[in-house]
């Protein structure tokens, strides 16, 4: 498990080891770092193979939000969501593509959003960064499909989550506070985790996670894009 703050993952790591017995600490390797710090990227992988002599799946959920007005943005804000979102996201994914075509095959989780297939008003940038996230993953799934190599993209909706406390605006520096209520209509985290790990373990290429009317839209949009363009 990786993240910045080393003593979340701790306590992470303490709730698997208590829902699991069959779990022992040393089955679970922590390693704090900055996914914008590209540079450890591949000292992390190493780390992961020496210690578990494998690596079968790679689940990516690295990302920030946003809440701004588009013509607002300052343009190294749009740097800085792409340099989190997605080029990290990109470059830790390609390491591991490349020992799973060395070990003929592995399957790689990314956690995009719905606003990844649509459009969402006020963030702009978040949602440029989860449609790219698609068009990188849905050209290397292509590109991979004989070599045993599984892609699973996942797209929640509205979640209470953590990441709306420290929303990127429109300005560098700057974070806006997201404030959530129990009255918001949004999927519990358990939720999302669930449906995301049934999608993982199906080997799904794609997946859409939310609550109604969310899924909904998007399949309205998918196969019927001119009812939302009014």
């Amino acid at each position: 498990m990786s993240a910045r703050r080393k003593d979340e993952l701790e306590r992470v790591k303490e709730q698997c080891l208590a829902l699991n017995s069959g779990v022992k600490s040393h089955n679970i390797l922590i390693l704090p770092f900055d996914m914008t710090e590209i540079s450890v990227h591949q000292e992390a992988f190493d780390k992961v193979i020496k210690e578990f002599g494998k690596l079968d799946i790679l689940v990516s959920n690295a990302g920030r939000a946003q809440r701004a007005n588009w013509h607002e943005i300052d343009l190294e804000v749009d740097r800085q969501i792409f340099d989190l979102n997605v080029f990290s996201v990109v470059n830790l994914n390609r390491i591991v593509v490349n020992y799973f075509l060395e070990v003929g095959g592995g399957h790689l989780a990314v956690t995009s959003s719905t606003v990844g297939k649509i459009g969402a008003p006020y963030s702009g940038s978040y949602a440029a960064s989860k449609h790219a996230i698609h068009g990188y993953f849905d050209s290397l799934r292509n590109e991979v499909r004989q070599n045993n190599i599984h892609i699973t993209l996942l797209c929640p909706g509205p979640t209470f989550s953590s990441p709306l406390a420290t929303c990127f605006s429109d300005q560098p520096g700057y974070t806006l506070e997201v404030k959530m209520t129990g009255n918001d209509r949004r999927m519990t985290t358990e939720r999302c985790a669930y449906l995301s790990s049934v999608a993982i373990a199906n080997k799904l290429e794609e997946s859409w996670i939310g609550i109604f009317p969310f899924v909904s839209l998007i399949y309205l949009h998918t196969y019927l894009p001119y009812l939302t363009s009014k």
